[in-house]
């Protein structure tokens, strides 16, 4: 009896108790492996006004040659990006010139026109 006493006043603690807490969700540490949508994110900077990406993680620049996209370690000698302002640009892709429409759209680009809205 005494037993069956006992188990009952546990049972009406935990259930009248604080709530257990609750799995809280976030993401890990800048220095832990990536995985999932973080995996799936890549920085780059992108310089508007040569239209050129550089990827920090990867050491490699992108740019656009003739009609088409190159990718190196080292620009070309006629694109010289020292000095010119770039701006910080997360896309969910490995070859940023895949969103490259989207960018110039949002950033400029070497013959687009950018006008910044007042809520940018």
């Amino acid at each position: 009896m005494k037993t069956q006493l006992l188990g009952l006043a546990v049972s009406s603690l935990l259930l009248a108790g604080p709530a257990l807490p609750t799995l809280a969700l976030a993401d890990p540490p800048p220095w832990a492996a990536a995985h999932g949508y973080r995996a799936k994110q890549h920085r780059y900077i992108y310089y508007p006004r040569h239209e050129v990406y550089f990827a920090p993680t990867t050491q490699l620049w992108f740019w656009l040659d003739g009609g088409g996209w190159r990718v190196g370690t080292t620009l070309p000698t006629g694109i010289v990006v020292t000095g010119t302002p770039g701006v910080s640009v997360v896309l969910g892709t490995e070859r940023p010139y895949e969103a490259n429409a989207y960018v110039v759209q949002r950033f400029g680009g070497r013959h687009h026109k950018h006008h910044r809205h007042h809520d940018d």
